[in-house]
Order: structure tokens, then sequence, then C-alpha cells
């Protein structure tokens, strides 16, 4: 679905797309600058790690959810109005978290500030993508893609000195400026008018779509802390949240209706690139979280520190996007994600070899940068394959699926890599301080503590180097001569 009518003064584009990427870079930096927070948030309302992750995985859960809607909601709204209305909703959410006074209220509003936050990503790459014609997208998809790595490089940064030096509550103030400078700039958008509603909202495909995706963040959260067995509540809403999934692939493939387009499913390279990106997001987001709760709860290091030292994944990651976007047209897709997943398992392999603990904080900045630069080789080219064969009717429903798996991905990597993490911690200590008391006992504890995180950065090389092999199952677009685009605009014209 292309936007009509189109913008027809290149400054109007270049505004619109300022503001398009304002607002994409507003909700990566939320999802970002409340981590290195999260042992302060804790501690205000009297929760553990279960607090942390519910305030972390309910916003995941909940953009998900929105993010599978976009489409659908597209096509009755309009995409000028949505985005709009989306960025406006984030920012009234962000200002009731910061004013939330029981941990329930927080977690309802970063549900609201999550699902608004699920629209505007994925709205955003399908608008910056009809903007610009095709042999534009991958230095566009690049860009789009630096401003999303600038919440991890600039969050955590931010997001340390504010909780130092005030409240963990002001870090969520942040987005009223930012809210309302792209606000105005999304008004530069075109009036298209949204295309006719076919047909009555389809109700029970929406609460299925909600009970699938409650059921697995219950399932998520009741999975902390207990991997083996498995809690029986855990077993029972992941059994439900499948039950209710097929369903709404079954109504959706059935009945073709305007909630979900399956249809881009039978693109491979749309579906494998899904995968890939559920894969990523899990790994990054994990680790994302580990470290600001590893130098802070072992090391016992100020929250500012814990942003400094997760601060060059995100550098590295904007650097090396940027980069990518001159080599995108280049050089085989298939080649750089390669590289890339190579790169982010050596980095995280290394990650997993902690020295002692005075060297520990270096160490982690540096490997989480190795790791920001593999991510960056994987970003650009996933992206460009997943819509480089999709048709352009089908891109916003490609956006809303592409970021729900990584949403999914990320708050299926913090709930598991968790519970392996108390998992770990429970064996480690077993087996360094079994018999010990008092300050030995405590001593040995921080050390089997640090060896438990080790083991979850190298099981999170593992899977990333397993990921290897199925890259050649992507299928190349032949380039198109140069010339070509514009010869056949012309023809068209």
């Amino acid at each position: 679905m292309t936007i009509d009518p189109p913008l027809a003064a290149i400054p109007a584009r270049r505004r619109a797309t300022a503001a398009l990427l304002l607002a994409t870079a507003m909700q990566a930096f939320d999802a970002t600058i409340a981590n290195v927070a999260l042992p302060q948030l804790e501690r205000s309302f009297g929760g553990g790690i279960d607090l942390g992750s519910w305030a972390m995985t309910s916003y995941l859960c909940a953009a998900a959810v929105s993010a599978i809607l976009t489409a659908w909601l597209r096509r009755r709204w309009g995409a000028r109005r949505l985005v709009i209305v989306a960025a406006g909703l984030f920012v009234a959410a962000s200002l009731s978290c910061a004013l939330a006074n029981t941990s329930t209220t927080l977690i309802i509003f970063r549900l609201v500030q999550g699902a608004a936050a699920g629209i505007i990503q994925p709205l955003a790459q399908a608008i910056i993508l009809d903007l610009y014609p095709p042999e534009q997208h991958g230095r566009m998809l690049a860009i789009w893609g630096a401003t999303i790595m600038a919440g991890p490089m600039l969050g955590p940064l931010l997001g340390g000195a504010i909780t130092d030096a005030a409240s963990w509550r002001w870090i969520f103030g942040l987005n009223a400026p930012l809210g309302a400078v792209a606000i105005i700039g999304l008004r530069a958008l075109p009036r298209a008018a949204p295309a006719p509603a076919n047909g009555r909202v389809d109700v029970l495909t929406l609460s299925l779509l909600a009970t699938a995706t409650a059921a697995l963040q219950y399932a998520l959260q009741r999975s902390i802390g207990r991997l083996w067995p498995p809690a029986p509540e855990a077993v029972a809403a992941l059994a439900a949240a499948a039950v209710a999934g097929l369903l709404v692939a079954r109504r959706g493939v059935r009945r073709r209706d305007m909630v979900l387009g399956f249809e881009v499913y039978r693109d491979l390279n749309f579906t494998l690139a899904s995968i890939y990106n559920f894969l990523v997001g899990a790994s990054l987001f994990t680790t994302i979280v580990f470290i600001p709760a590893l130098v802070e709860g072992p090391l016992a290091w100020t929250a500012t520190r814990a942003g400094l030292v997760i601060a060059p994944r995100g550098l590295g990651t904007m650097a090396m996007m940027l980069a990518v976007r001159h080599l995108i047209d280049r050089v085989d897709h298939r080649v750089l994600l390669s590289l890339g997943l190579v790169i982010t398992g050596f980095a995280l392999a290394l990650m997993a070899h902690l020295p002692a603990s005075p060297g520990v904080p270096l160490w982690l900045a540096a490997t989480s940068a190795g790791q920001g630069i593999g991510v960056g080789l994987l970003f650009t080219p996933l992206s460009t394959m997943a819509f480089s064969t999709l048709a352009a009717e089908l891109r916003t429903d490609g956006s809303g699926i592409y970021n729900l798996a990584r949403q999914l991905g990320c708050a299926t990597g913090v709930a598991v890599m968790t519970a392996f993490l108390q998992l770990r911690i429970l064996a480690r200590v077993a087996e360094t301080a079994p018999n010990l008391v008092g300050i030995g006992r405590a001593i040995q504890s921080a050390t089997a503590v640090l060896a438990a995180y080790a083991d979850c950065f190298r099981l999170l090389a593992l899977l990333t180097v397993a990921m290897i092999p199925s890259v050649l199952l992507f299928r190349i677009r032949p380039r198109a001569p140069a010339g070509s685009a514009e010869r056949e605009r012309c023809g068209k014209a």
C-alpha cells in the first residue's frame, strides 16, 4: 500500500522522514533506557527480579500484539492519522509511568506504552518504504535501522545518569519533548484517505490474538526461576497460547480477514528473515538486560557506570549500520549475514570468559562493542531481504509481523535466559560453596553468580553460531541494471 498522493515537495518528504526517524528512535530509546534503572525501580516498589522482568516483557508483549494489528489499523484510519495518534499515546503513557505509585499501575502503563510503540516502529518502516523508490530502500532501511540503534547507545548513558542524579521516574519524562517534536514533523505526511474497511471487525480473531499473547507472556513470566521442571501453570498457559495462535492462523488463512495478512509467509525470504529477527532479538535484548544487572549487582557499580559499560554496543551497531548502507548494493547479503553472525558469536564467547572482578566492566564494554558490530551487519541485510521480494501492498502487513517476531524474540529471550541464569546460579553456588558459611560463602556466591552469567553468554554464543548454515536458504533477487528503475518510470509516464 503506497501513500497517495505522494509528497510532491522534497523538503516535505525530508521533514516527514526526519519525524518518522525521531518517532522510531524515541520508542527504541525507551526500550533500553529503563534497563539500567531496573535495580532502583525494583527497590522503589519492594520487588525483585520478577518485577523488573515484568516491566520489560509487558512492554515487549504489548508491542507484539499492536505490531501485528498495524496493517489493519492503517487500512481503517490511514497512515498519517495512525502514526500521530500512536506517538501521542506513547508520550501520554510515558508520563503516566513516571507518575505511577504502585508496581501494578506501572506495569499497566508499560502495557499501554508498549502497545503504542508496537504501532510506531512497523508503521514508520512501511511509510519510509512508500516514500522512496525501491532502489533507495536499502540505504533508507540502513538509516532507519541506525536510529533504532541510537536507543542502545544513548539510552543506557542517559538512563544511568538520570537514575543516579534524580530518580528512575525522570527517564520516562524525556519522551515528552521528543514526542512533541515528532508529532509536529509528522504533520508533513499527506492526508491520504484510508481504504474502505471490508466488513465488520472480526472480534473473535482479535480476542484470540489477545488471548494468545497474554497467555504467552504469563507462561514466560512463570518460567522465570523455574526452567525445569516447568511450573504447571506455565505449561497450561503455553498450551492456551498455542491453541489460540493456531486458531488465529487458521482464521487468517481461510477468511483472509483484514486483521492479519498471512500471505506474507508465502514469501520464503520474508519467512526466513522473520525467524532470524526473532533469534537475533532474543540474543541482543538478553545481553542488554543482563549486563547492567551484572554490573550493578555482583560488581556493585552505579547505574551511570552500567550505562557506560553497555553504551559501546549501540555505538558499534550504529557505526556498522551506517557503513553497511554503502555495501548493501555491492555485497551478497548472505555474506554480510554470515560475517555478522560470526562476529556476534565470537563476541559472546569472549563475553563468557570474564576476567577478575576489577577488569570485568572494561571487558564487558569491549565485548559489547564487538557484539554491536556484529548486529550492525545483520540488521540491514535481514530487513532488505525480508521486503525485497514482498509485494508492495503487503508491506505494512509484513512490517507488523516482522516487528512482532523481534518483540516476541526479545520477551522470550529475557524470560528464558533469566530462568536459565537462576538455575545456573543455584548450580554454581552448590559447586563452589556447599559447606561454607558467613563471609566465605558470600564471596564464593558472588564468584558463582559471575560464572552463571558466563554460562548464559556461552549458550548465546553457541546458538548464534548454529544459525550460520541456514543463511544459504535465502534467495537473492537479481540486481537491476543501473538506470533501469528510472527508465521504467519514464516509460510509464
